[in-house]
């Protein structure tokens, strides 16, 4: 019954959420700051590092694919795919534009 494709999608969104989360946390901690300022100042105020952002959060999903393959959960694993294959052009774009608005 958990080998569903929009399980997939829905543990992608959260994956690259908690991906987010997680890099933020680390990074308050490795720079002697807080989540918050990391949130605030780096993720809302910064356009140089929207990119980077993005990509440490998507690869959180890298191992949820990896779980999920070793599971032999395919349609999960197709779902995060989809996700991860729906990140790579929008961190182009942000690269691409990187310290420009949107």
């Amino acid at each position: 019954m958990a080998d569903r494709f929009w399980v997939g999608l829905l543990a992608g969104l959260a994956g690259t959420a908690m991906g987010g989360v997680l890099l933020g946390f680390w990074w308050g901690w490795a720079n002697g700051s807080s989540f918050d300022y990391f949130y605030e100042e780096v993720v809302l105020g910064s356009l140089l590092y929207r990119d980077s952002i993005l990509t440490a959060s998507t690869l959180f999903n890298v191992v949820l694919f990896w779980l999920a393959n070793r599971l032999e959960w395919e349609r999960v694993a197709q779902g995060l795919l989809a996700v991860i294959l729906l990140t790579v052009p929008l961190i182009v774009y942000f690269q691409a534009s990187a310290g420009t608005s949107w």
